[in-house]
């Protein structure tokens, strides 16, 4: 994990929607991501975005 991908997981967070977080990051989508999924795989994880209404990037450790 590096300082950006710290930065974009705290924007996608606090946005309510990856398109949203990719605007304000100045970054297209899919950089972003392939920068969530290649820290979902550095980690054995997949992440899950919620609803907007709870706005929340949960990973879930699975068993790879």
């Amino acid at each position: 994990m590096n300082i950006t991908q710290i930065k974009y997981v705290l924007e996608i967070s606090q946005s309510s929607s990856m398109r949203e977080a990719a605007t304000k990051l100045f970054v297209s989508q899919p950089a972003l991501s392939l920068s969530i999924k290649e820290l979902e795989e550095e980690y054995y994880s997949t992440s899950h975005r919620r609803g907007s209404k709870n706005r929340q990037l949960v990973f879930f450790t699975g068993g790879r």
